[in-house]
């Protein structure tokens, strides 16, 4: 698969289709079905015009029924009996690309980002973002390192502002990161800490 394609393919993004939702379990006699939405405002997923089976696939229309434990409950029209609902079980629910609009030239769509290559100042690939975390603190760019780097691996983190990516062009597909300075950040507080822990004689406290 082409670069960037498997991470894209991953996280639900096909081509110009993004999986926002994905079919449960059936419920009920009537073929209603267990839906989970992945969009942000869960309920948003409601309001998408053009709705697919699969990246490109039957458009459907959905009817919200009711609520469930961890999404909605769900009837397509055509869908009338377990059976028929059991069939379309782990089916994922795509909406178009061109469907959630604009951005403004510092924002981004996660699925926009995913898959893009990561080169360095020089132009250099270096690997492929994976894609976009927040573990409480910042935002944080994950690549997937072509070569790992010594001591800290294949998948690196790196931190979404300007001085570390100066530049994100989607037309492109690439992410620019300054490699060198996110390295240079990358000294442990363990190295630090044993720093201190030598005196001005070059002997350890």
């Amino acid at each position: 698969m082409a670069n960037g394609q498997k991470e894209r393919a991953q996280a639900g993004v096909e081509g110009d289709w993004i999986q926002v939702g994905s079919i449960g379990a059936p419920h009920g006699v009537k073929g209603d079905m267990r839906l989970k939405s992945f969009t942000e405002n869960p309920v948003a997923i409601f309001k998408f015009n053009d709705l697919r089976l699969g990246a490109g696939g039957k458009a459907i229309a959905l009817v919200k029924k009711g609520k469930s434990k961890d999404g909605f409950i769900i009837h397509i029209d055509g869908v009338n009996s377990p059976e028929e609902a059991s069939g379309l079980k782990t089916k994922g629910l795509y909406a178009p690309r061109d469907a959630f609009g604009d951005t403004s030239d510092d924002e981004f769509f996660l699925a926009d980002l995913i898959g893009l290559k990561a080169v360095d100042l020089s132009g250099t690939e270096i690997g492929i973002v994976t894609t976009l975390d927040n573990f409480g603190a910042e935002d944080l760019l994950e690549v997937a390192l072509h070569k790992p780097v010594k001591g800290l691996g294949r998948n690196i983190f790196v931190p979404f502002s300007k001085a570390l990516v100066p530049d994100i062009n989607v037309a492109e597909g690439f992410a620019v990161v300054d490699f060198v300075a996110w390295q240079e950040t990358q000294t442990s507080e363990r190295d630090i800490d044993g720093d201190e822990d030598i005196d001005s004689k070059g002997e350890n406290r």
